[in-house]
């Protein structure tokens, strides 16, 4: 291998990193929201998902119209390997649905325990479904991440049975989207990504919304537009990830997504770290890195 070629790889997989971590920013931030319209508003988690996926799918229908934007119907309807896009569109609308839940049953920070346990599924699927290889140290580096949540959080005293299986099903059904999505790489762009789950969701959930439909108010309309910006960032950032680098490497990045949340406690409700959560913030950090020092020779991918 080139030197070069070994730098332009050490290139993606740094920007991957890099969107990783904006997508766990992106993502507690966009559920801390909903969990405001379903707790502040009353709208259920599957009308949070439905009108998020409406405006997206709107958006594109307008794009559609527009020569030049690169969005086509046929993109829209008939995508490449479009089982497939559609499979992992469908993945992450039920998570999207199951995080809002478990967000609206429980406290942030435990949802965001329970929710951040996708890093290690992600490792667990990327080594068995896309045959990549995982050295000793990324596990090592996935469980160290894994043991560092558990001290920032300290999940299960404040937590419902509901809620707790909620957060639990939104990761492994998060984990299997990302899995299909790094399978996808070659046939789908991130914006094929946000068309497809914005179709998904708004068919999927269009008649269960529909007999369970809740008033908007101007408050809560562009509160979901805000969610729709954050959350639409978040999607696209993991997307791009997940076409420079490899999903088990990524994985133990994602629970950056607790500092994140440490942060914004401790900005907007002045709750101050305890040391075990200082000392589960170090565990995360150490854990990505590594995890990014294993296995630093290629993966092997999926034919």
């Amino acid at each position: 291998m080139t030197t070069k070629t070994t730098q332009d790889r050490d290139r993606s997989t740094s920007s991957a990193i890099g969107l990783t971590i904006l997508s766990g920013l992106l993502y507690v931030l966009g559920y801390a929201l909903s969990k405001s319209l379903v707790a502040n508003d009353g709208l259920g988690p599957l009308q949070v998902t439905f009108l998020r996926c409406a405006v997206i799918l709107v958006i594109g229908l307008c794009a559609a119209a527009w020569p030049g934007s690169g969005v086509t119907w046929h993109r829209l309807l008939r995508p490449d390997r479009a089982w497939e896009q559609r499979a992992a569109a469908a993945a992450l609308v039920v998570s999207n649905a199951l995080a809002v839940l478990a967000y609206a049953l429980m406290p942030v920070t435990a949802a965001s325990a329970l929710g951040f346990t996708a890093p290690l599924l992600l490792t667990l699927l990327g080594g068995l479904l896309l045959r990549e290889r995982v050295p000793l140290g990324r596990w090592l580096g996935t469980l160290l991440g894994f043991a560092g949540m558990l001290l920032i959080v300290r999940p299960g005293r404040e937590a419902s049975v509901l809620g707790m299986a909620a957060a639990f099903g939104g990761a492994l059904t998060y984990a299997v989207y990302q899995v299909l999505i790094r399978r996808l790489r070659d046939a789908a762009t991130t914006l094929d990504t946000i068309l497809q789950v914005a179709l998904v969701g708004v068919v999927l959930l269009a008649a269960l919304v529909v007999a369970d439909w809740r008033p908007v108010n101007a408050k809560a309309a562009a509160l979901i537009l805000l969610v729709t910006i954050v959350q639409t960032a978040a999607l696209a950032s993991i997307a791009a990830a997940l076409h420079r680098g490899e999903a088990s490497r990524l994985a133990p990045w994602q629970f950056s997504g607790l500092l994140w949340a440490m942060a914004l406690d401790a900005l907007l409700l002045q709750i101050v770290p305890t040391l075990g959560g200082l000392i589960g913030g170090c565990l995360v950090i150490g854990g990505g890195v590594l995890a990014q020092m294993a296995g630093r020779s290629p993966a092997v991918e999926a034919a």
